[in-house]
């Protein structure tokens, strides 16, 4: 692969040409349309705090809207519109490609410097995003605002789709699955031990009063 504005090789992997220091855009390519309609003046990126460019991808389902920093090429997606994006722009998965799970969660694609742990503002609110991993071996960090979307780097939302595509999604729904299961099967646990301690207590209540009187008449040297 090539960078698009000087030409130079780019190893594999790599989003950032280590010559002009472009950005390789990655996210947009292979979706049917994707086309900006205008600029979220209300929305600034949380790196360069610059307005974001709205821009509009077609999917099988309902066009999903986000936000795009113009300098970082990184994507601001509202509530659910990853969840879309994935589901409508990957295929049905039929087997789970665990060599590449396992290459995608350990070596994550990132620029060549990678920058420092830092928590950024939401795009929207401006209040500090959590970051955390999204799903299960996939090597994103996203950065997430409950309450307005989350933030992907330049080249994530095609590592997200690599790693859909290869079973991540279908596992990590496996395992959340098998997490409510669980959950459910301690409840009820939980429920049965209580039910049987009450109903201990419940037999034990009458006996009580006549133990006490024992004990009781053993100290005054009743009996």
């Amino acid at each position: 692969m090539n960078c698009s504005s000087c030409s130079a090789a780019l190893p594999s992997g790599e989003l950032v040409c280590r010559y002009c220091g472009s950005r390789l855009d990655v996210d947009l390519q292979g979706w049917a349309q994707a086309e900006v309609t205008g600029r979220w003046a209300d929305r600034l990126g949380p790196d360069c705090r610059r307005p974001l460019d709205a821009v509009q991808l077609a999917s099988s389902a309902a066009p999903v809207n986000l936000g795009r920093c113009p300098d970082c090429l990184g994507l601001f997606l509202g509530s659910g519109g990853i969840q879309t994006l994935l589901s409508h722009g990957v295929g049905p998965v039929w087997e789970v490609n665990r060599p590449l799970l396992e290459a995608l969660g350990e070596a994550p694609r990132t620029a060549a410097s990678p920058p420092p742990v830092r928590y950024r503002p939401c795009p929207c609110c401006g209040e500090l995003m959590n970051r955390a991993l999204f799903g299960k071996r996939s090597g994103v960090i996203v950065d997430c605002c409950m309450a307005h979307g989350l933030w992907l780097d330049a080249g994530e939302l095609q590592q997200l789709l690599e790693w859909s595509r290869a079973g991540g999604q279908f596992l990590t729904q496996e395992r959340l699955e098998q997490d409510e299961r669980e959950q459910e099967r301690r409840e009820r646990r939980e429920a049965q031990e209580t039910e049987e301690r009450r109903r201990a207590l419940q037999d034990d209540g009458p006996r009580q009063p006549l133990l006490d009187l024992i004990m009781n008449g053993l100290d005054l040297g009743l009996w």
